[in-house]
C-alpha cells in the first residue's frame, strides 16, 4: 500500500524477548520503549512472534503517523481509522483488511492481547511506508519511518503521480505533432506540459527548464509520475517522458509515431540515451 521533503522519524522498539510457554509466540521481559525524535515514548503492550510474523500494538503508530478517526466497534470487533484521508478498516481474526478502499490479505489475522489490536508488521511496512528490521542475535526491533510524520506527504506524492499516470494513459495513440500541445498532437515536452496541467501543476514549456525543478531522482529510485530525460535531437535533457513503473515511461516519440510506451532499460536506443529524471510533485 498502497510506493510520500526528507525529513526521517526514527521510532526504535528495542525489546530482549523470551519465549513464553506458548508454541511459536515470543515476548518481551523488558517494558517495551519507542524513542520517537530521541523520545523516549512507553508502550503498554510487547510486540509479539506468532509463527515467523512479528506482530505490533497498532495504535502507538497510527498516533505517531497523524491517523485520525480511530475507532474501535465491540459488536464487529473491528477498528477504522482515516490516514490522508484515506480508509482503513481490520477486523480481530480476520486476515482481511480495508486499505484505501481495497480489500487486502494480511500475513497474519489481527490479535486482541490485554485490550490492544496487535497487526502484522508487514501491514505496517506497506501502510505507512516505513522499515521495520529484526536483529535476531540481540533480540532488538527497529521501525524506521521513511518520512515519519511526513511519511503522508510520501503517500500524497504516491497517489498524486499514479493520478499523472492514469491521465498521461488516456492519450495512449495520439499523434506527434511539433510544437502541439494538446489532445490533437503532442511534441514530448507538449506531452509532459499538458498531463502535468490536467493535473494541477504547472511547468515550463521546454524539457531542459523541467529539469531544472523539483529534485534529482536515482534511477532505481524513481516513482510513477517522475520526469525521465533523455538526450534526443540535441546534447543535454532534450526528450522528457514520464515514468509509469516497473521500468517503463511514456512520451510522444517524434514524427511519424505516437503516444506510446516504451522501457528505460532497451539496449538499442533508450538505454545509452538515458540522462537523468526529476521529481516535482510536492
Amino acid at each position: 500500500m498502497q510506493g510520500f521533503r526528507k525529513p526521517a522519524l526514527v521510532l526504535l522498539l528495542s525489546f530482549l524477548l523470551v519465549f513464553t510457554l506458548v508454541p511459536g509466540v515470543g515476548q518481551a521481559s523488558s517494558k517495551p520503549m519507542m524513542l520517537i525524535d530521541g523520545r523516549e515514548v512507553p508502550i503498554a503492550l510487547t510486540p509479539v512472534w506468532v509463527g515467523d510474523c512479528l506482530l505490533i500494538p497498532l495504535r502507538p503508530i497510527l498516533e505517531e503517523m497523524g491517523a485520525v478517526d480511530l475507532e474501535w466497534d465491540p459488536e464487529e470487533a473491528r477498528i477504522t481509522w482515516q490516514w490522508e484521508e484515506e480508509e482503513y478498516g481490520l477486523q480481530i481474526n480476520n486476515p482481511g483488511a480495508l486499505c484505501v478502499g481495497k480489500e487486502i490479505e494480511l500475513s497474519q489475522a489481527p490479535l486482541i492481547d490485554q485490550g490492544y489490536t496487535l497487526v502484522p508488521a508487514d501491514f505496517l511496512e506497506g501502510t505507512f511506508q516505513v522499515n521495520i528490521k529484526c536483529d535476531y542475535p540481540s533480540r532488538c526491533f527497529e521501525v524506521i519511518g521513511r518520512g515519519g510524520r511526513n511519511g503522508g506527504s510520501k503517500a500524497k506524492r504516491v497517489k498524486k503521480g499514479q493520478q499523472i499516470v492514469d491521465t498521461a494513459l488516456k492519450y495512449l495513440g495520439v499523434p506527434y505533432r511539433w510544437g502541439g500541445t494538446g489532445p490533437g498532437g503532442f511534441d514530448c515536452s507538449g506531452f509532459v506540459w499538458y498531463v502535468f496541467r490536467e493535473n494541477g501543476i504547472q511547468l515550463p514549456r521546454v524539457s531542459s527548464e523541467i529539469y531544472e525543478l523539483g529534485e534529482a531522482v536515482a534511477r532505481e529510485e524513481l516513482l510513477p509520475g517522475d520526469i525521465v530525460f533523455f538526450e534526443g535531437y540535441r546534447p543535454g535533457p532534450s526528450h522528457g517522458t514520464i515514468y509509469i513503473g516497473d521500468g517503463e515511461f511514456i512520451h510522444s516519440p517524434s514524427e511519424g509515431y505516437c503516444v506510446s510506451i516504451c522501457r528505460i532499460d532497451e539496449p538499442e536506443y533508450w538505454a545509452p540515451r538515458y540522462y537523468g529524471a526529476r521529481r516535482v510533485i510536492e
